[in-house]
């Protein structure tokens, strides 16, 4: 029942994401949800973030920000930051800003997988569109009174993942 809201692989933070992750799962593309996963609610990121993502793109891993924000200048400016391409106002979980970052990472499905902070946009959306994900837990715990409200039902729903017994709790994966 809960299956489409359950993450490929679940890790406490983007840096903890192995590399070798990807070469074994044959991902060449990444794409990214940008608050509370890459930036804090005053747009800030830390440096370890920025280092992985340079070491991402040292082993050929394409990169993307997949945004629900509306606001275009700070998904600019965080693209542009960390030299990422950059797509806002993606409306996730529909299909069509994942299927736009498909076709600007120049990617095959299969090739793509999504990184995120919540169940019901990134995970959801990645999951419906066909790719697999990464759910992350969020940088803060300051959020938009929205998240907020869906946190307690993600959390309902981790549990049920965790419990499954397809659930492989040294790789997290599912």
């Amino acid at each position: 029942m809960f299956e489409k809201f359950y993450p490929t692989f679940m890790f406490d933070k983007i840096e903890d994401i192995p590399y070798e992750l990807f070469k074994k799962e044959r991902i060449t593309a990444v794409i990214f949800d940008m608050d509370n996963t890459l930036v804090d609610h005053k747009y800030a990121y830390n440096k370890n973030v920025k280092e992985w993502l340079k070491e991402l793109k040292k082993k050929n891993i394409k990169i993307c920000i997949l945004s629900n924000s509306p606001k275009t200048t700070i998904v600019k400016k965080i693209g542009k930051e960390l030299s990422m391409k950059y797509l806002y106002n993606a409306f996730k979980p529909w299909s069509f800003g994942f299927k736009k970052a498909m076709d600007l990472l120049d990617e095959k499905k299969e090739n793509i997988i999504i990184i995120g902070d919540q169940l019901f946009t990134d995970i959801y959306g990645g999951n419906r569109f066909g790719i697999r994900t990464i759910l992350v837990k969020p940088i803060e715990k300051k959020e938009f009174w929205g998240t907020r409200i869906k946190r307690p039902i993600e959390k309902f729903i981790i549990n049920k993942y965790k419990g499954n017994e397809k659930y492989n709790k040294e790789n997290n994966k599912w």
